[in-house]
C-alpha cells in the first residue's frame, strides 16, 4: 500500500511522517492486500491564529471500487492524524462488509435461481 502525505501551512517533519505512516499501516493493516494508494492531507487551517485548527483528511483508492474518505480536525497534529485514522478503519470496514454482503446475497439468489431452474427441469 502505497501511502503519500501532502501538507499545507507548515513543513512535514520526520517525526510526523512516521506516525502517519505507523496509524495508516495499523489501521489498515487487514485491508492491506485491497488497498492500493492512501492519500494523507494534513493541513494548519488557521495558520499561527491557533486554536482546533490541524485537520487531517485521509482518502483510500482500492481494488476497483469507489474512494473511501474520512476526516478529522482537533487541537494538534498527533490527535487529528489518530482520531481521522480511526475514522478511516471504520469506514473502510464498512466498505468490505458490504461488498462481502452483497456478494454473499448475489451468491444464494445464483443458487436458488439455479435450484429453481432444476426443481423445473424435473
Amino acid at each position: 500500500m502505497l501511502i503519500k502525505i501532502h501538507t499545507q501551512g507548515f513543513t512535514l517533519s520526520n517525526a510526523i511522517n512516521v506516525y502517519v505512516d505507523e496509524k495508516i499501516r495499523l489501521a489498515l493493516g487487514l485491508y492491506r492486500g485491497k488497498i492500493q494508494r492512501a492519500d494523507v492531507y494534513l493541513t494548519d487551517v488557521n495558520g499561527p491564529k491557533g486554536g482546533k485548527d490541524m485537520q487531517c483528511k485521509i482518502n483510500i483508492k482500492a481494488d476497483g471500487q469507489p474512494a473511501v474518505f474520512a476526516e478529522y480536525t482537533a487541537e494538534n497534529l498527533y490527535d487529528s492524524i489518530s482520531g481521522c485514522s480511526q475514522r478511516i478503519k471504520r469506514a473502510v470496514k464498512r466498505r468490505f462488509a458490504r461488498l462481502l454482503q452483497q456478494r454473499h446475497v448475489g451468491t444464494k439468489k445464483l443458487i436458488v435461481d439455479q435450484g429453481d431452474k432444476l426443481q423445473s427441469a424435473g
